[in-house]
């Protein structure tokens, strides 16, 4: 049992869910090239599909899926380190594959940096296998049911 649970993103969460991003990606501010992955959440929330997990202290994860014409891209996920390892990332991650199953998408990819090893090890145990690297970027990629 879990004290948490997931929810869409409402307008009024752009905060919280920015300072939770902000948390979640501390660790790795010192990578010179680590996109910008606090900018834009509220324009996420009302562009795409954000999903929260929350309990009552407040925000403890989120995730950005963009859904397009036949694909589907995960493009921001992140849980509060002291969230970590409640199983918040994994809850994330099938919540966002199972909406991008439902909207056929065939696959799911995101990118990653090449120095955040645990994160690459977390998704290589998911089923996500890397497809291409440009600098630090590493591409990742995941087929889904249909």
């Amino acid at each position: 049992m879990t004290d948490w649970t997931i929810r869409r993103a409402v307008p009024e969460d752009t905060a919280a869910l920015t300072a939770c991003f902000a948390r979640g990606y501390a660790a790795f501010a010192h990578l010179p090239d680590l996109p910008p992955v606090t900018r834009g959440i509220g324009d996420d929330i009302a562009n795409h599909y954000v999903w929260i997990a929350e309990s009552e202290a407040g925000i403890l994860g989120g995730a950005v899926l963009v859904i397009g014409p036949g694909r589907a891209k995960l493009s921001n996920i992140a849980v509060d380190p002291d969230a970590a390892g409640g199983g918040i990332g994994r809850a994330l991650l099938a919540l966002v594959e199972e909406e991008a199953s439902a909207w056929g998408a065939q696959t799911i990819t995101l990118t990653t940096h090449a120095a955040m090893d645990g994160t690459r090890r977390f998704y290589d145990r998911l089923g996500w296998r890397e497809t291409g690297r440009s600098g630090n970027r590493v591409f990742l990629e995941k087929p889904l049911p249909q």
